[in-house]
């Protein structure tokens, strides 16, 4: 994985390849104007100085420092042509590795973590490429150029010059472990902060009726302020160690110019050469002093790299990319074993078949393997062991698309997207016409409601669906689904929670989507599944039996015990009781 990560950190780095290019020559061409300033000097100096050679001078410096000029421009648009390609590219790759992956990788990352990835991080190497690198390359040429003239200038001054840089790089190395564990602290405490802000928000409703008796607000400020003291340390742990380093560098330029003094009153120098060294070491120990204050900018990148690897690099469940037409047979679980990432089987050996076309119903306690059986049909999950099919194909052998276009799920939590109610629905079919969208929405028993709307179809249902009832958002969910067309339903507790007059509109909207269909119910309401052609009863991710309503009565003890516990339900009173 480590590999992995520093290959894929060139790769990002490598797309500023043409502006490096560019730069590297603007830093040359930027130069030349104080070789060409000395050289008239030493002209002058020795008086064979000429008007023409003035001239001469005066447009080589001109055309240097336009050109110079120009390819920095340049160097600086390719690199935020590359920054801003590149955070436009890192986003889709997280977006499409994030569609790719199981359920239990969503489970063990929090989403104010993947959200701070997503926005933060990237925006992290935006930063790094565009305005970062361009500068840590410019601090990093400018002293290789000036100290390779400095040499030709006198091999013995460009070694004094450069004589205090190993201790430099010496107390880079020893700063490194504090500088990276500052940093590493202080991204943690982003993220953390990230997440707790996230979780605040959706969870404000709850907050607020809480009142005072509430911790989380004190939780969210702490984190707050845990944040802030990071930062604090993070420009401590940087600032006071640039300081040597740049004392370092300055120590330098001080041998370079006794060392240059001594060979000056020798003889061993000219005049010329040793003011042009004065000069370029100047350039050298600011260039030099600029390139370690950009060390942190290395860190905070290669920890946001890290962080977008953690996604990008995660591992997706192998599947397979067979594609069929939208047309089913039965549903057969085959020995079917499954576990979630804390290790404990949902569900064990698991023989089960839901025929085509017929009604079946799934019951249970909580937590007895109900929705897992349904997510593993959706191809949300891969089995540990055994094997599921779809018409005689293995579910792990077909693309997303086609097993996509096989099944489909009502949910009793609904998720509407921020667009017209028009566009909820078309997402069951995006080329559907207006009259198939009306058509569905009529089968879903939701039609009337949205044409008494002011907008009609045209209404935007607000952030997730937030203008509308459950009731509503319910019926919307199925229109998009019948609209789909798939072969297989599932109905996930899909009336739970809903109040009698929706749930009645709801079931006559499930009866036009289960029309010549296979459907697999999940529910706690005995009374709606009493005509199913199968009821499967399920305990702790175990088949204890599976049969019609009147065989199970007699042959499965446990579901007789679930019905009669629902007709106490069903004939509770709360009667008036007087003092």
């Amino acid at each position: 994985m480590e590999i992995k990560l520093k290959k894929y950190i060139k790769g990002v780095k490598g797309k500023n390849t043409a502006a490096n290019v560019l730069l590297t020559m603007s830093v040359v061409l930027g130069a030349l104007p104080n070789i060409i300033v000395v050289y008239v000097i030493g002209l002058m100096m020795g008086g064979t100085l000429t008007e023409r050679m003035i001239l001469l001078g005066g447009a080589g410096m001109a055309l240097c420092l336009a050109l110079k000029s120009l390819f920095y421009g340049l160097s600086i648009w390719k690199a935020h042509d590359a920054a801003y390609g590149s955070l436009a590219e890192i986003r889709v790759d997280i977006v499409g590795r994030l569609k790719k992956l199981p359920l239990g990788f969503f489970q063990k990352r929090k989403t104010g973590d993947l959200a701070n990835i997503i926005s933060h991080d990237v925006e992290e190497v935006e930063v790094y490429l565009a305005h970062a690198l361009p500068e840590i390359m410019l601090a990093t040429l400018v002293p290789t150029v000036v100290f390779g003239v400095v040499l030709l200038i006198d091999w013995r001054m460009g070694l004094a010059l450069v004589c205090t840089v190993p201790l430099m790089f010496l107390f880079r190395k020893a700063m490194n472990r504090l500088w990276s564990g500052t940093m590493e602290r202080f991204m943690d405490s982003t993220k953390k902060m990230s997440e707790d802000l996230l979780e605040y928000i959706s969870t404000i409703s709850v907050i607020k009726a809480f009142s005072h008796e509430e911790q989380k607000t004190q939780g969210v400020l702490d984190g707050m302020r845990d944040y802030i003291c990071w930062v604090k340390k993070a420009l401590l742990g940087l600032s006071v160690p640039m300081s040597f380093i740049s004392m370092m560098l300055e120590g330098g330029l001080v041998v370079m110019v006794i060392v240059g003094s001594l060979l000056l009153s020798g003889g061993r120098i000219g005049t010329q050469g040793f003011v042009l060294a004065l000069i370029l070491g100047g350039i050298f120990s600011s260039s030099f002093a600029k390139l370690a204050t950009f060390q942190h900018y290395d860190i905070v990148f290669n920890q946001s790299m890290k962080s977008i690897f953690s996604v990008i690099g995660e591992e997706s469940s192998e599947r397979g990319n067979q594609y069929v037409s939208p047309h089913s047979g039965d549903i057969v679980f085959s020995n079917v074993s499954f576990s979630y990432t804390d290790g404990e089987e949902a569900l064990s050996g698991i023989d089960l078949c839901f025929k085509e076309n017929s009604v079946n119903a799934i019951v249970g306690a909580s937590g007895s393997g109900k929705s897992t059986l349904a997510s593993l049909i959706m191809g949300f999950w891969l089995p540990d062991r055994g094997a599921i099919s779809i018409g005689g194909q293995n579910i792990s052998d077909l693309s997303e698309t086609a097993l996509s276009s096989l099944v489909a799920i009502v949910q009793q939590e609904v998720f509407l997207f921020n667009l017209s109610i028009e566009e909820n629905i078309r997402i069951g079919r995006p080329g559907a016409t207006r009259e198939e969208i009306e058509e569905a929405a009529k089968k879903a028993q939701i039609h009337n409601f949205i044409i008494s709307l002011p907008q009609g179809y045209e209404t935007m249902v607000g952030e997730m669906g937030v203008k509308f009832s459950g009731g509503e958002k319910q019926r919307i969910s199925i229109a998009r689904m019948i609209l789909k067309n798939a072969p297989i339903i599932i109905l996930d507790e899909a009336t739970a929670a809903i109040d009698p007059t929706n749930e009645r509109l709801i079931q006559k909207a499930i009866g036009n989507l289960g029309e010549n269909k296979t459907l697999i119910m999940i529910a706690h309401h005995m009374n709606a599944i009493a005509n199913a052609d199968q009821i499967v009863v399920m305990d702790k991710g175990r088949l204890v039996a599976s049969g019609r309503h009147e065989e199970l009565l007699f042959s499965c003890a446990l579901y007789a015990e679930m019905v009669e516990r629902q007709n106490l339900v069903d004939t509770w009173q709360i009667k008036e009781v007087s003092a």
